[in-house]
């Protein structure tokens, strides 16, 4: 898959720079998706779409292309009609067809239950697409009707591929103008939200679908003896019985929100990689962040206040009273009042402090997060009541709300900083098994109904209302308390000289909480002279990431300076400044790559502080898989690329660590610009 990708970017790259050859190129694509087996493997349709964004950029035109990829549609779904009208059965054992005879089939059925029409349709269906001319012409579908319906079809494929690549390329430019922050949040963002709606409804399907098939051999086990654990699995899986599937769920989920919760409760009283992943994911988000995009974050997390949760939960209980259901409402005042109650026993037993001190007293802890856990309570056992009363469908999709509500509340006590990452898994978790066992409790005794409809349309009506007058009232309170405000560390520069420097963090941590390579250089003050250091000893500025350069990596000789550097993590922060070392005593085929991150602290020296810079040293051997791509391998010793750093600052200062390995002496070099000397 990487590699498709990587022959997509080239090739849009080739094109930028060969104009006339690009039509060409979207005219022999578009008409390579019509030929069956060729055309299910040709990414014609990314390419063609990656020709569009390069409409935006002026590199092509717009009509040109959109005309030359509709004549090259026609063109082939023409070859593909003729071919089938010629040969007709004959077609089918013909080489390649004969190795993919279920794509005929295909084909087929979807022309006999579309006809005429299904020559547009497919045009937009990849794999179809591929068979359907031929199976058109192999049924006798007249010439002038085929060909009218495939004219408009090729005009509409090429119309919404070129204008959708054109959509993307000024999108963005626009954001990159913005900020390219805003562009990876939202990138992330859009995957979670994709992520979650494709997930959920297949998690429930394949669910269901798994628990039917073991509800048979469970229940045997349970009539084959007697206990009560026996009893009370037989009379959970009576097939008389409706919630049988629901019960079975609802104890999954049981299982997998304790044992989720316990082990990150075990990770955080351990202080395992999970607490270092914490600060990395808190200071990654926190670097991301915007005040656009902050606006919408404080909203979303106001709609998981109490003055939110608790109009909502009233309303529920009272529309549980009217409709006499009174144990329903009992179990709904006990799942947000036992969740919250316990999220609050917690913190100020665990005593975690909050990732930015934004709370006081007995709020200013965090472990686990009292918006995760009561909003899981509160719309999860909603849940649990309507999906009990109404179809498979409405089923997902008032869980697939559910999961989004929630989800983008939990998300945004992370983007935030109002909790480390650990609290909200923490909160989802135990909230998710308190609903199950709650559920389980109550579909062992519900006897009536709540009129599930009304009772959604109810639950609807007061978040929008009791959310909309508290982000209303709230929100520009909320924005000055959640504004940005990163900790930083003040030290003074002679205790940093006098072994303050051994302090600081002796390795990189990525976003998983593990330990990587160790920081061999601290560098005090701006950058600017490290850097004119490092270029006038030979160093240089990496090639930045660009359809260009990623080509590169498909070259299978490609150069170590031209390849650009793969970005790293330092606790969530990136690269503020990256060099690379070819040539002269580093071999031929690798390169040394200096990486700079901000350490978080600040020296002070006769009231002027500068910031305080930490980096790593690595060596790169270019690895050349021909006839294919090239590839880096980072090598196991510091020691060599150490030397070749400070050979490029003379006269910097020397330290070591007491402790030290094979692949690394343990020596640091510290540095400082001359403003603070």
């Amino acid at each position: 898959m990487d590699l498709i990708h990587s022959l997509i970017s080239a090739t849009v790259t080739f094109a930028s720079g060969h104009r006339l050859l690009a039509y060409g190129l979207a005219f022999l694509l578009a008409a390579a998706e019509a030929f069956p087996v060729v055309g299910a493997v040709v990414p014609g349709t990314a390419v063609i779409v990656g020709l569009g964004t390069l409409v935006s950029g002026g590199a092509l035109a717009m009509w040109p292309l959109i005309g030359f990829t509709a004549a090259g549609a026609l063109a082939g779904d023409g070859v593909s009609y003729l071919f089938g009208r010629h040969y007709k059965q004959r077609a089918m054992g013909m080489w390649p067809l004969r190795t993919r005879p279920g794509l005929l089939a295909a084909g087929e059925a979807f022309f006999a239950r579309h006809g005429s029409k299904a020559v547009l349709i497919s045009r937009f269906l990849p794999g179809v697409r591929a068979a359907l001319p031929m199976v058109a012409g192999m049924s006798g579908m007249s010439a002038v009707r085929f060909y009218v319906v495939d004219i408009c079809a090729a005009a509409l494929f090429a119309l919404a591929h070129i204008w959708f690549g054109m959509v993307i390329g000024a999108s963005l430019t626009v954001l990159h103008a913005i900020a390219g922050r805003l562009v990876v949040l939202l990138l992330i963002l859009a995957a979670a939200l994709a992520l979650v709606v494709w997930l959920t409804p297949l998690a429930i399907r394949r669910a269901v679908g798994l628990l039917a098939r073991l509800r048979g051999p469970v229940r045997q086990w349970a009539e084959a003896g007697d206990g009560w654990a026996r009893r009370l699995v037989s009379s959970a899986l009576d097939p008389e019985r409706p919630e049988t599937l629901g019960l079975l769920a609802l104890g999954a989920m049981l299982i997998g929100g304790l044992w989720l919760f316990f082990g990150v409760l075990q990770d955080v009283i351990a202080g395992d990689p999970l607490v270092r992943a914490d600060a990395a994911i808190f200071h990654f988000l926190q670097s991301l962040r915007t005040s656009a995009v902050d606006q919408v974050m404080v909203a979303i997390t106001e709609l998981g206040d109490a003055a939110v949760v608790i109009p909502v939960l009233v309303v529920t209980l009272v529309w549980l009273a009217g409709q006499r259901a009174w144990r329903a409402a009992f179990y709904g005042l006990a799942a947000v009042a036992g969740a919250s109650l316990f999220a609050f026993l917690m913190k100020i037993t665990l005593r975690q402090t909050r990732p930015d001190s934004i709370f006081a007293g007995w709020n200013s802890y965090s472990f686990p997060s009292g918006h995760a856990t009561a909003s899981t309570a509160l719309y999860g056992f909603l849940v649990v009541l309507i999906c009990r009363e109404v179809g498979a469908r409405a089923r997902v999709l008032v869980t697939l709300a559910a999961v989004l509500l929630v989800g983008a509340i939990a998300f945004s006590r992370l983007y935030l900083g109002a909790h480390w990452l650990s609290d909200v898994m923490a909160g989802l978790a135990f909230g998710v098994a308190w609903v199950a066992l709650l559920g389980i409790v109550y579909f062992q005794h519900a006897r009536r109904e709540v009129h599930a409809p009304g009772l959604g349309a109810a639950g609807l009506a007061v978040l929008l209302v009791a959310g909309g007058l508290h982000i209303g009232t709230k929100h520009a309170v909320d924005m000055r308390r959640y504004a940005l405000n990163l900790p930083v560390r003040e030290m003074s520069l002679t205790d940093w000289r006098n072994g303050g420097w051994a302090s600081l963090p002796e390795r990189r941590v990525d976003l998983t909480g593990d330990y990587e390579e160790p920081f061999v250089l601290q560098w005090a003050g701006s950058l600017a002279p490290l850097k004119a250091a490092l270029l006038e000893h030979g160093w240089l500025v990496p090639v930045p990431w660009d359809l260009s350069s990623s080509a590169e990596w498909l070259l299978p000789n490609a150069k170590a300076d031209a390849l650009p550097v793969l970005p790293h993590l330092d606790n969530g922060r990136s690269e503020a400044l990256v060099m690379i070392k070819t040539g002269g005593d580093v071999p031929r085929g690798q390169r040394v790559i200096l990486r700079v991150w901000p350490s978080g602290t600040v020296l002070t020296n006769a009231g002027n502080a500068q910031p305080l810079w930490i980096g790593t040293v690595v060596t790169e051997k270019v690895e050349h898989l021909k006839p294919f791509v090239s590839l880096v391998d980072e090598r196991n010793d510091v020691n060599g690329a150490l030397q070749t750093l400070r050979a490029a600052l003379p006269g910097i200062e020397l330290e070591n660590h007491a402790t030290a390995k094979p692949e690394w002496n343990g020596e640091v070099l510290l540095g400082r610009s001359k403003i603070l000397n």
